[in-house]
């Protein structure tokens, strides 16, 4: 017996709307929006004004605030709605507890913007020092980068082919470098090797001082990219007449690649956070320009600016390596 499409939409409308019987009341859209109106409505009109509250008025702001952490608890948790409508509850319940602590928190935020967000004191050349010193910054943590990318590479490779010897050397540098403080070396480097007779300049220092630290460190996840490829896949290209240094090339590096870009991404983010450390090498990088300037103002606004500045740049990054993470897995599911 074949029904029609008109009873098919009917069925189908009957059976949404027995689902939706179904889901518990708090759920239920009608509520969720009468809340929502609710909340509104108590915000504008029931909470107390700014200045100083009393007991009944701190019971006020507690429950609108509770009330508020369980509706988007309601919208968090259900499995049914869309991850958008989430996420727009999420940040609502921050801006209203960013918005609820600025009305009742008594604190002094014109004396806090004057102090620390005080526009007037990058006025002049302070903006313009202050992007030369960022790019420097760039510079050297790209130059950084690249050193600590190849050396931790090639010293990888070599270590594969379980060469004692070498490996010995190898094994002994990524351990001293990798517990060696930054700053340590950074001195050593800038102003132990002078009297060696061998004298660089302040960003060559830099570059040679976080290359040979990240160096060691990226060592060690190209190693574990290395390791990564099955053992089978090695015997299989020594079958086909692939000598050690072509099946590294053809074989085995295009598949660790895939495993080490992400955790190299958090390293190299790690390097350009550490570029602060070649302020005490004389580097007028970003860190060592705002702490002049905040000497020179007597205001620490400019180290609010650099540190603005990083997490521009570092969060993206960051974001960068949690997207090829999730990439690469992707990749290996198909």
């Amino acid at each position: 017996m074949m029904t029609s499409p008109s009873n098919n939409q009917a069925l189908g409308s009957h059976s949404s709307h027995s689902h939706a019987m179904l889901r518990p009341w708090f759920r239920r859209s009608e509520y969720l929006v009468g809340t929502l109106v609710f909340l509104l409505t108590y915000a504008i009109v029931l909470l107390p004004p700014f200045g100083t509250l009393t007991y009944l008025d701190w019971i006020s702001v507690t429950f609108f605030f509770l009330a508020s952490l369980i509706w988007v608890g309601l919208v968090v948790t259900d499995g049914e709605r869309p991850t958008w409508m989430g996420g727009i509850a999420s940040v609502g319940l921050l801006v209203v507890f960013g918005w609820l602590f600025y009305r009742y928190s008594g604190a002094k935020w014109d004396r806090l913007i004057f102090v620390f967000f005080n526009k007037d004191v990058m006025s002049g050349k302070g903006w313009p020092s202050m992007f030369k010193a960022f790019g420097l910054t760039l510079e050297l943590g790209f130059f950084s980068g690249v050193f600590a990318i190849l050396s931790g590479l090639i010293l990888a490779v070599v270590r594969s082919f379980n060469n004692k010897i070498l490996n010995y050397f190898i094994v002994s540098y990524v351990n001293i470098f990798r517990a060696l403080p930054t700053i340590v070396l950074a001195a050593l480097v800038y102003y132990a090797l002078p009297y060696l007779g061998v004298k660089f300049s302040g960003i060559v220092a830099g570059v040679i001082t976080l290359g040979l630290n990240h160096g060691a460190f990226s060592s060690e996840i190209f190693r574990a990219g290395i390791e990564s490829v099955h053992h089978g896949q090695i015997e299989a290209a020594h079958a086909l007449g692939f000598n050690s240094l072509k099946t590294m090339k053809l074989v085995i590096l295009p598949q660790a690649f895939r495993v080490v870009v992400p955790p190299l991404t958090g390293q190299m983010v790690a390097l350009l956070k550490e570029t602060a450390i070649c302020s005490t090498i004389g580097i007028l990088e970003l860190m060592r320009q705002a702490l002049i300037i905040q000497a020179w103002k007597a205001n620490p606004t400019p180290l609010i600016v650099a540190t603005i500045i990083y997490l521009l740049v570092l969060i993206p990054l960051t974001r960068l390596s949690r997207y090829l993470e999730m990439r690469m897995k992707y990749g290996e599911r198909r």
